[in-house]
């Protein structure tokens, strides 16, 4: 991203309400008193995930439960 935060890529996506509800709730335990605009949830939620795929050794992010 740039230094002054903009950002220059738009993404859509399409989720169930079941899916989203679901990353809504994991964006409440990290960060419970904020406001975050849904498109901020899946900003926020998505790099953290990015970042733990890196830093694993095999590279492989987690196992997939559905």
């Amino acid at each position: 991203m740039e230094r002054n935060g903009k950002r220059t890529v738009q993404v859509n996506v399409r989720l169930s309400t079941d899916d989203f509800n679901l990353i809504k709730r994991a964006a409440n335990v990290l960060w419970p008193d904020a406001v975050l605009t849904n498109s901020g949830i899946l900003l926020g939620l998505a790099k953290i995930a990015a970042r733990d795929v890196l830093k694993s050794k095999s590279g492989k992010g987690p196992k997939r439960t559905d």
